[in-house]
Order: C-alpha cells, then sequence, then structure tokens
C-alpha cells in the first residue's frame, strides 16, 4: 500500500504524544500539581512545537488513555512492569466496576 508508511509514521507519533503527555500527567500528580491534564497540554505543546490550542485538544481529546497511561506509569519500577501494566489496562473492567 502507498499511504502505509505514512500511516505507520502518524501512529507512532500518537503514541509518543500520549506517552509523553502520561509521563507529565503522572509527574505532576505525584508533585500535587491542582491541574495535571492542563500541564501537560503544555508540556505536549512545548515538547512537540504544536500551538497550545491543538496540544491541549489533544490531550483533552485522549484524556482517558493520558491516565491510564500515567496510572502504568506510576505503578512501574521497570520496563517490564511498565508493560505489564499495560496489559492490565487492556483487560480493566467496564465502567461502574472495581477500580484498579
Amino acid at each position: 500500500m502507498a499511504g502505509n508508511g505514512n500511516d505507520n509514521d502518524q501512529e507512532r507519533e500518537l503514541k509518543e504524544r500520549l506517552i509523553k503527555a502520561a509521563r507529565m500527567y503522572a509527574m505532576c500528580e505525584k508533585a500535587g500539581v491542582p491541574e495535571p491534564m492542563d500541564v501537560s497540554g503544555l508540556a505536549v505543546a512545548a515538547f512537540e512545537d504544536l500551538p497550545l490550542r491543538e496540544a491541549l485538544a489533544f490531550v483533552r481529546t485522549n484524556e482517558q488513555n493520558v491516565r491510564d497511561l500515567a496510572w502504568a506509569f506510576a505503578n512501574s519500577r521497570s520496563v517490564e512492569e511498565f508493560e505489564q501494566r499495560l496489559g492490565e489496562i487492556k483487560t480493566l473492567p467496564e465502567p461502574g466496576g472495581p477500580r484498579r
């Protein structure tokens, strides 16, 4: 397929942005920052050279993914443990069920 390489690049870029936002969100939560999602948006804007409005829209539209990844970061001490936590996120109960 002609566009397959471009699709893979876009997917990788999306994942990288999510990881950066989630790491910042996890750090902000640990530090007790009042609005960690907004700070995460600022970080994405700065590190990805995006307009602030676009970066804030990105983190807000991916808010659950950012929170889930931040949870995985906060509860992992190694890459292997992080990957295990990602697997746990994929098997979380439906909304209204018990929390992780």
